[in-house]
């Protein structure tokens, strides 16, 4: 990142319309140099993004995978939360299980029952979360 020859550590794709920016390393340079606090924002960012990281190799040694899609429901359904309170998550069964870093057939079986206990509802590339709370207890505590 910013360094020359360096190459990106990511590929991302939207879900959704939106805008990208690019900043070259010397216009980056001379922002820094006006705005010093900038610095400071991004190792903040850098440093969240390395605790996640480090948080998710924890739990994919030491997490079951239910309890792993589940987790990924309960981040997914807080982003996707509408003001009326509707979490309507338009991602597919694969995406969630590359998210989780499980199957989809292990997702596939925790949204069922998770559907029959009636804290989601499935529909074609999407997943409505209607019991986010619920979602969070069976992550702490288990199928229960």
């Amino acid at each position: 990142m910013l360094q020359p020859g360096s190459r990106r550590s990511a590929t991302v794709s939207a879900l959704e319309d939106g805008e990208t920016r690019s900043v070259f390393r010397d216009d980056f340079v001379q922002l820094e140099r006006e705005h010093p606090g900038v610095k400071d924002v991004l190792l903040q960012l850098l440093a969240e993004q390395l605790r996640r990281a480090s948080d998710r190799i924890v739990e994919a040694h030491y997490v079951d995978a239910d309890t792993r899609v589940r987790r990924r429901l309960v981040e997914l359904a807080d982003a996707y939360r509408s003001a009326d309170g509707d979490a309507v998550v338009p991602l597919t069964q694969e995406d969630v299980a590359a998210m989780a870093g499980t199957s989809r057939a292990t997702v596939n079986r925790v949204l069922r029952d998770e559907q029959q206990q009636g804290a989601v509802e499935l529909g074609r590339g999407r997943v409505i979360v209607l019991d986010r709370e619920a979602l969070e207890r069976r992550c702490r505590f288990g199928r229960g």
